[in-house]
């Protein structure tokens, strides 16, 4: 393996409006090896590779190919100098044929247009590079996403990439296939490229990267061997994680009622096994797990967001249908989802507005009065910045939004509250806000599950954790056992032979 990088990125930096995506990171992919790139969401792992492929010109910092810096315009320029980018949701055409979406573009030509021989020939050595044998006539549609992943490579390959960037190519494939594609970038890193592999899931990072960088908060935490380093420690750095041995800072509160929330053998798009789930009035059920283990499918298969393909879920002791959301709500169950922005608050409606909304089904038809003193409630409950309840919910801050969106399931008075990532992207002072509220709606008899990828916060605030692992829940630390190194070891999975749990 050289050891010299074929591209590399050198303090590299870039802003947003109110956000700082990357600060000073430094990358370098090796011709002939994998290398994997992970953090939770908001790390900085899409901005990068917006940078490397040209959809994004760094703020500061340099890109260097073969040690001599170059500057892409667009994708295109990213891709004439040999650097492709294969998405986790494909830019094919599936009624077109596999030899059409290979050569798009660049098909042979003779005298009176295509040569489809010569297209079907070039076709079938480009998929041979990547180990497959199709009848390249057929409509790509008809084949798996594992196949049509291979293909999106093949082409790349044909472009004579030298630098493959794979931003989660295994998303949305089962086991099987994601093996398929995993074996395949092997191969073709083996053969001299340089691939970047971005990606959540352990198991797979493990299987196919040499090394691996960690980024959070937009910075570089570090780079590991994969060959001396261990899926704990890897896990600890993307979560930030300071060992100590602190007992749990939990708010006192008086012993849980009765079930509020029973789920059992509730399975579903996003998990890999079915799951059952108990929460009580006044109990604060965490859950624990890296991106892509199911703790957000988990939440919207309770909410009704997602349709549950099997399993008996019921609110208050009424049996909930599957995927009703409307029903989930009348019974008292809500959703605050993770995607706040794009799924939660309504950024040009007011803060009055978007707090109502959440009582439409109690109140029906409430008077403009009544939709103010509810806002001006929840403005001073929870210490929502806003003077004016008629003010755009979008121009708030990312905690004040937050918390209007709290508002407006509290205004609903649920009987249970389902929190994903409920302190994502907020200040400290939100945060502890946040918290605090969900502490004193656990004293009030509120039943809560409460998703973060802090497990510091989830100490703090959880009664009891589930760990997920693998899109399953694998574990419930309780007691004494209820500790952080107890559900990073559980979230970080099994050891594999020959690991040292230790390193």
């Amino acid at each position: 393996m050289s050891a010299a990088p074929l591209v590399a990125l050198a303090g590299v930096e870039k802003r947003f409006p109110g956000v700082v995506a990357l600060d000073g990171v430094d990358l370098a992919l090796r011709a002939g090896e994998v290398h994997a790139l992970v953090g939770e969401n908001g790390a900085g792992k899409s901005t990068l590779i917006r940078i490397l492929t040209g959809v994004h010109p760094p703020d500061a910092g340099a890109i260097l190919l073969d040690g001599a810096p170059v500057r892409f315009a667009d994708p295109r320029g990213a891709l004439a100098a040999g650097v492709a980018a294969i998405h986790q949701e494909l830019t094919c055409i599936p009624e077109m044929s596999v030899a059409a979406n290979l050569l798009l573009g660049r098909e042979p030509r003779r005298l009176l247009g295509i040569d489809r021989a010569a297209s079907h020939a070039r076709a079938r050595a480009a998929l041979a590079r990547v180990g497959l044998d199709l009848p390249v006539d057929r409509p790509l549609g008809t084949f798996s996403p594992a196949v049509q992943q291979l293909v999106a490579i093949a082409r790349a390959l044909d472009l004579e990439a030298r630098v493959l960037v794979l931003d989660e190519p295994t998303a949305s494939l089962d086991r099987r296939e994601a093996e398929l594609v995993l074996r395949c970038v092997r191969d073709v890193a083996a053969r001299g490229l340089a691939a970047l592999f971005v990606g959540h899931r352990l198991d797979e990072i493990f299987a196919v990267a040499d090394r691996i960088t960690v980024l959070k908060n937009g910075r570089k935490v570090g780079t590991f061997d994969r060959a001396t380093t261990t899926r704990l420690a890897l896990v600890e750095a993307m979560l930030g994680r300071v060992p100590d041995d602190r007992a749990t800072a939990r708010a006192d509160r008086a012993p849980a009622g009765p079930n509020v929330v029973s789920a059992r053998g509730i399975a579903g798009e996003g998990l890999d096994a079915p799951f059952d789930l108990d929460v009580a009035a006044g109990e604060v059920l965490g859950l624990a797990g890296l991106l892509g283990s199911g703790r957000s499918e988990i939440l919207r298969l309770l909410a009704g967001v997602a349709r549950r393909t099997s399993g008996d879920l019921r609110v208050g002791g009424a049996p909930l249908p599957a995927g009703d959301v409307r029903a989930a709500v009348d019974l008292g169950l809500v959703l605050s989802p993770e995607e706040r922005k794009s799924d939660g608050i309504f950024p040009n409606l007011s803060v009055r507005e978007n707090v109502a909304i959440g009582c439409e089904r109690r109140f029906r038809t409430a008077s403009k009065a009544r939709q103010r003193a509810l806002a001006a409630e929840m403005i001073r409950r929870l210490a929502i910045g806003c003077a004016d309840p008629e003010r755009r919910a979008g121009t708030l801050s990312g905690g004040n939004q937050q918390k209007t969106l709290l508002g407006r399931w509290l205004a609903a008075r649920p009987k249970a509250l389902l929190l994903d990532e409920p302190t994502r992207g907020v200040d400290v002072g939100a945060r502890a806000e946040i918290q605090a509220t969900v502490a004193e709606l656990a004293r009030e008899g509120m039943a809560t599950v409460y998703v973060s990828s802090s497990i510091e916060e989830l100490l703090l605030t959880s009664d009891r954790v589930l760990a997920l692992h693998g899109r399953r829940v694998v574990s419930e630390p309780a007691g004494e056992e209820l500790s952080e190194d107890a559900i990073l070891r559980a979230i970080a999975g099994p050891i594999a032979s020959g690991e040292d749990a230790s390193a």
